[in-house]
């Protein structure tokens, strides 16, 4: 080991020992009465440390290292709550009632598209609607897995224009599915 590992080492275990319990209570203090959040406390406490050592180089030379922590742990725990709070924001909570009934309903539906509808018959439908070179294209595109280069050296274009037409293509089908199943 270099010598200037051996003292990064020891600056780093100095630090720790220093700081670890008064970093670990500012958490702490910075999530009080929120027994939900006690799980930030350490997680935050650990990752401060975990910066520290990787900025040791920095900290070395840092006019105020326990000010530095303080607000490395701050801005981890202010992380953890928008984190948290966005997760919150897209998640749905439901009691086993609720979920065993979407279950049943989800199981439901998929036995009445199943029975209702004839996939061959409808993808059938949805193709002839397509003219010639849009056929072709299907073929070349979904069925025969021509690349995007391959396809604009057969149709003697650029690739964004093979693209496009891909995308119209795309676009086509997806609105004769939706009619389909307006129709019925």
């Amino acid at each position: 080991m270099r010598r200037e590992d051996k003292n990064d080492e020891a600056f780093y275990e100095n630090l720790c020992n220093q700081y670890f319990e008064r970093i670990y209570f500012y958490c702490r203090r910075l999530v009080r009465g929120q027994e939900q959040f006690m799980d930030f406390v350490e997680d935050c406490t650990q990752n401060t440390f975990l910066e520290a050592r990787k900025q040791i180089s920095h900290l070395r030379n840092h006019p105020n290292i326990e000010g530095w922590l303080y607000t490395t742990a701050r801005n981890l725990i202010n992380q953890s709550y928008r984190s948290m709070y966005i997760k919150k924001r897209h998640e749905v909570m439901m009691d086993n009632n609720t979920s065993g009934t979407l279950m049943e309903f989800e199981h439901y539906l998929e036995e009445l598209f199943n029975s209702s509808v004839d996939l061959d018959r409808l993808c059938a439908d949805i193709l002839s609607e397509l003219n010639a070179n849009e056929s072709d294209l299907y073929r070349d595109y979904y069925k025969d897995n021509m690349s995007i280069p391959a396809l604009a050296k057969k149709y003697d274009v650029s690739a964004t224009a093979i693209t496009t037409r891909i995308y119209r293509l795309k676009k086509k089908i997806k609105n004769l599915v939706r009619d389909c199943f307006i129709e019925d």
